[in-house]
């Protein structure tokens, strides 16, 4: 079997396929030969089975399977564990209730309000149900999957191949999750040749809130200011078009025409000034429908540029595959402002390249609080916002002062280990972890071996047929209100012991370091006539993105979701 090949099998075709003992191994390249092809065919057809949402990750904390469906409440467990101090769960009620007791002890210590003591004891005492059904499970008739998304069974994404040669294909993905969200407040924006140069792409993905007027505004004009920007630095850039383009031309109006702009040195310094023209462009109301509260939206900005070396480059990559060092392809000038990620993929770890910007952040948190703004019980700004940092929002101004436009920046180096790079919305990062993104991910990708024996567990054992059934959690009417209280609970312990293992362990494999494109659509028979090898690569970047999509969805996404699979030369395919 290849790397990539997991499918949703029936019991009988399992043990049909055991007493024929198995298929034969499928090669990670394909070739001129009918037989080769045949196997690459193969590929694709069982790379197109997992697109179905019968998506099996591996819990980072216990390193067992558990089906998407059962992710969210599968981690209550694992967090009612951690407040109760436990490995596991007890043999019997009693212990249990003897720990109860120790936590409630150990809360009355604390100085806190007289509310917040009878809000974390009211959550202390739901943990303990939880806690308990893992004793005595027959004492609750509750349906494991009563958040089931018909929504992730259709979702429909698609790939292409862009001149940039830096990329082996592209998918995009996209769902409105209409079970929550009224309107597709996401957008997106691809393109080819930036600046009418080869070498060069461009990203942007934005996630709108308070109505779409300010994502959709930045998917239409923020790369031209970006381009402007560029172009005074770079000779082959050309911004002709974009030099009398609305968003440039209000800005040059309001600053002093003798500005000094040295300090802009490479691209990574043309964001902060880009965002600035964009969010005063959005300043002018364009679109609103609101007169109290205008539109925002978190952005996520990249420029892509080549090395010269390339076609060199991509000769050698075979050899660093087996064993040499990584080779430079090209870099990557990624800008954030807001709760918009990107996650990039090796081999052996991953890592974050942009920053999140919320209250969890504790600079963030505090510049808020310095503003004079309040933030409310249920940790949003001034009972309104997530983000502390976003485009748009000029409806308030006090809210305005707090919640700025500066985006984090930063330039990566694209080198021959890198698999493939994520960049979504928050539909996708507030339903998954990292980890159970990257497990989702090299699941799909043919260069990441998965022993035969634990194949096909993770295309088909749901975490009811691996877990004993006493792990089965049950559904509470407030349980978000429940899991965000264990975190405040666990918080408070952790600044009284002044003790960080438990980040440690959530984010163990992380360095913390509609649609709209340029592009026309690959149509079907374009696709049947090309050769094996592109076919392969388009169906891998968009089913990665079907998937991600899918599995948000299925583990309880309450926003929109909006995915990008940037598939590079490190795939190996």
């Amino acid at each position: 079997m290849s790397d990539s090949e997991i499918e949703s099998k029936s019991q009988k075709e399992e043990e049909e396929e055991e007493e024929q003992g198995g298929e034969e191994e499928l090669p990670r390249e394909s070739s001129a030969t009918s037989s080769e092809q045949e196997h690459t065919s193969d590929i694709v057809e069982s790379i197109d089975d997992q697109s179905k949402p019968d998506i099996t990750v591996v819990c980072t904390i216990c390193e067992r399977y558990v089906n998407i469906c059962d992710l969210t409440t599968h981690m209550v467990y694992h967090n009612a564990l951690r407040l109760f101090k436990l490995k596991e769960a007890p043999a019997t009620i009693e212990i249990l209730l003897k720990q109860r007791e120790v936590i409630i002890q150990r809360m009355q210590r604390l100085k806190i309000s007289e509310e917040s003591y009878l809000k974390y004891v009211k959550t202390i005492n739901d943990t303990f149900q939880i806690l308990k059904r893992t004793i005595d499970p027959y004492d609750y008739l509750d349906d494991s999957h009563i958040y089931d998304n018909n929504e992730a069974s259709n979702v429909q994404g698609l790939s292409f191949i862009p001149h940039n040669r830096l990329f082996l294909s592209i998918g995009m993905c996209t769902s409105q999750n209409k079970q929550y969200k009224v309107d597709m407040e996401d957008t997106m924006k691809f393109i080819d040749c930036f600046g009418g140069n080869e070498k060069f792409a461009y990203f942007g993905l934005f996630d709108g809130y308070n109505g779409k007027a300010a994502s959709s505004l930045c998917r239409d004009y923020l790369h031209e200011a970006i381009l402007l920007e560029m172009s005074k630095l770079l000779k082959d850039m050309n911004s002709s078009e974009v030099e009398d383009a609305l968003i440039n031309r209000l800005y040059t109006r309001m600053i002093d025409p003798l500005r000094n702009n040295s300090d802009i040195k490479d691209i990574g310094d043309v964001y902060p000034l880009a965002y600035l023209k964009m969010d005063h462009f959005l300043s002018r109301g364009m679109h609103e429908t609101s007169s109290v509260r205008w539109s925002g939206t978190s952005a996520l900005t990249a420029v892509v540029v080549l090395n010269d070396t390339i076609d060199e480059s991509l000769v050698d990559i075979e050899e660093y595959n087996e064993g040499k060092t990584s080779i430079s392809l090209g870099q990557i000038h990624i800008a954030n402002c807001g709760n918009v990620e990107a996650l990039a993929i090796q081999p052996d770890k991953a890592f974050l390249m942009t920053q999140k910007h919320t209250l969890n952040n504790k600079y963030e948190r505090q510049r808020i609080l310095d503003a004079g703004i309040k933030i409310s019980q249920n940790e949003l700004i001034d009972g309104v916002f997530e983000t502390t940092r976003g485009l748009g929002n000029h409806g308030d101004k006090d809210l305005k002062k707090c919640v700025i436009n500066a985006p984090y920046c930063l330039t990566y180096d694209i080198d021959s280990s890198i698999e493939c790079i994520i960049l979504a919305t928050e539909g996708l990062w507030q339903a998954l972890d990292y980890d159970v993104v990257v497990d989702i991910v090299t699941q799909c990708l043919p260069s990441h071996e998965i022993p035969e024996s634990k194949r096909n567990h993770t295309a088909v054992q749901s975490v009811l047929e691996k877990y004993d059934p006493s792990i089965i959690i049950p559904y509470l009417p407030n349980e978000d209100e429940v899991i965000a209280c264990m975190d405040e609970i666990l918080d408070l312990f952790e600044e009284e012991n002044d003790n960080d293992e438990i980040n440690k362990i959530y984010f163990s494999s992380i360095r913390n370091h509609g649609v709209q494109c340029s592009e026309t659509e690959i149509q079907r028979d374009v696709f049947d006539s090309l050769p094996d090898k592109y076919r392969l690569r388009l169906e891998l970047s968009q089913i990665i993105t079907e998937r991600l999509v899918s599995a948000a969805l299925l583990a309880q996404s309450k926003s929109n979701i909006s995915v990008l699979c940037l598939l590079l030369p490190g795939a190996a395919v």
